[in-house]
């Protein structure tokens, strides 16, 4: 994966080059609220300088991209060059809201379907599995890990169900999983390169073209 400095606008708002304007409000709605100032997704992957250099591509991105004209010319300017965003990104189905404030079930008869996960394996890879038993044998409750990572639930569940279709990049994932190992006062470095190299194995056994955020009803019923 290029730097982010690297990155052009639609690769940044992880956007296709034909995306819509309410995809770029989406997409942009994302990643500002992934690098917000105080997200501990934010400070987990970046210090506060880098971070706040990233927020100042994100308005850019937007502030060109929202805007037809400047939008035109930014696309002639990028011209039709091979591994286009529209060609290298992958599509994330949407995550809805149906599960906030979902009620976890109890901590005590959830672990035992993990039985068999040994805690004790200083090499075992961190998957989904493994997260989810770490929280419950802590206790914590998805909502309040959101409440205090700011990263939200829908995503924290589907790290944990290993839903990698529908995660956002590597990137943030990583910041993600940071803040998540973090409030488990787990070593939050390994355990998110761990996950993520998880995820990218799927990525690249799986690639095909994405776009970023949620799709409306007829875009889903459409593209099934």
């Amino acid at each position: 994966m290029k730097p982010m400095r690297e990155l052009n606008h639609y690769e940044l708002l992880e956007l296709p080059r034909e995306a819509q304007p309410e995809e770029i409000e989406r997409a942009y709605a994302l990643v500002r609220e992934a690098y917000a100032p105080g997200s501990l997704a934010s400070y987990s992957v970046l210090d506060e300088q880098e971070a706040a250099a990233v927020r100042q591509q994100v308005e850019t991105a937007y502030a060109i991209l929202s805007d037809p004209d400047r939008r035109e010319a930014y696309n002639a300017s990028l011209g039709g060059t091979a591994g286009s965003p529209s060609e290298e990104l992958i599509v994330l189905e949407p995550y809805d809201d149906e599960r906030r404030g979902e009620p976890d079930e109890s901590p005590a008869s959830a672990l035992e379907e993990f039985d068999d996960i040994d805690d004790g394996d200083p090499d075992a890879p961190w998957d989904g599995a493994r997260l989810r038993r770490a929280r419950l044998a802590r206790g914590a409750d998805i909502d309040a890990i959101a409440a205090v990572t700011k990263v939200n639930p829908n995503y924290l569940r589907g790290i944990e169900e290993e839903r990698f279709d529908s995660l956002p990049a590597p990137v943030y994932v990583r910041g993600f999983v940071d803040a998540y190992a973090r409030f488990l006062d787990l070593d939050a470095r390994s355990v998110a390169a761990s996950y993520v190299e998880r995820l990218k194995e799927f990525l690249d056994a799986n690639a095909r073209p994405r776009r970023l955020g949620r799709a409306g009803r007829g875009e889903r019923a459409g593209r099934g």
